[in-house]
């Protein structure tokens, strides 16, 4: 072997014959002196060929097997990274499809956060307006029962004031008629004459749902008031015709002069006597009388779960028990 071709096959650190090398030895002469510095043997331009791979990794013996091997292995990874490559574009398009998602995303969890703490805000309010009115309902309630105190001490306190008053009805008054002639034809007519000196006053006052006129007399005395009530509660028969208008047969009724809330209990109580709820009871303008065993058989009947209401006894009246 020539000192040059040593030297070139000495790039792998190995020692070739001519039949070894690939070459004959004319023939490696006739390349010239320019073409045998270029010369490499078989295993040396595979090299050349990976240059990545490092000379010492060659084979014993010139084998040169594990230098195509790496080539493939490298090729498969190139052919890898090129499929790779051609879903870069689309991971490209996913990230910013992703990246716009987030945003939205975001821009939703923002806007549900406000509008949670616009609820909360609004949760609060109504726990205070809750709060607020649970006062206000208790405020409501003592108001309440002051009111129904305040006015059953009124309805007392203007039925008192009528202690002296009897009202008139079924008068059939004209324009401009004298009341106090009127009141004196009436005394006669019941038998039971008074001093005009006992009248405080006389007027008119207007009936519910009705045209006509009721006369209200206010004696000084109210126990002259009682006498004459009784003497014309005596006259079941007195009509019109009796005080002076002739010919008139209409009804003329003397009452005391009740408010409207003693007005509706005494109706009641005597559409309770009459349709016998009230056995033994008897009803008129001034008192009602019920028997003490007839209450306390009533008032065992009751649901003291329940407030009195139309159809019982009224909560509030006077009885005057007969005891038998």
């Amino acid at each position: 072997m020539s000192s040059m071709m040593e030297r070139n096959v000495m790039f792998v650190k190995k020692h070739y014959d001519f039949g070894c090398a690939g070459i004959t030895e004319r023939g490696f002469r006739n390349l010239g002196a320019d073409r045998r510095a270029q010369w490499k043997c078989l295993q040396c331009k595979k090299v050349s060929f990976s240059p990545s791979r490092p000379c010492s990794e060659a084979t014993p013996g010139g084998n040169s097997g594990g230098g195509s091997a790496t080539l493939d292995v490298i090729l498969k990874e190139i052919r890898e990274m090129k499929k790779l490559v051609t879903t870069v574009p689309t991971l490209i398009e996913d990230i910013k499809s992703i990246k716009v998602e987030l945003i939205h995303l975001k821009e939703s969890c923002e806007y549900n956060s406000s509008s949670l703490k616009s609820f909360q805000d609004q949760v609060s309010s109504l726990e205070r307006g809750v709060s607020q009115i649970e006062k206000i309902q208790n405020s409501l309630a003592a108001a309440n029962k002051e009111i129904a105190n305040l006015k059953s001490v009124i309805e007392t306190k203007e039925q008192w004031s009528r202690l002296s008053n009897v009202e008139i009805k079924g008068i059939p008054l004209k324009p401009n008629e004298n009341l106090f002639v009127i009141a004196e034809s009436l005394d006669k007519a019941v038998g039971y004459e008074f001093q005009k000196s006992q009248i405080n006053y006389i007027s008119l006052v207007s009936m519910f749902n009705t045209k006509e006129n009721a006369i209200i007399i206010n004696f000084i005395n109210c126990y002259v008031k009682e006498e004459f009530v009784a003497a014309a509660h005596a006259c079941k028969t007195l009509e019109a015709k009796d005080v002076g208008f002739g010919g008139n047969r209409q009804r003329v009724f003397v009452n005391d002069h009740l408010t409207p809330e003693q007005k509706k209990l005494h109706t009641k109580t005597r559409t309770l006597a009459k349709d016998r709820v009230l056995p033994q009871s008897s009803v008129d303008i001034t008192s009602i009388d019920i028997n003490e065993n007839t209450v306390k058989n009533l008032l065992k009947t009751l649901d003291p779960t329940k407030s009195a209401g139309p159809d019982n006894i009224p909560a509030h009246f006077f009885i005057n028990c007969a005891h038998t």
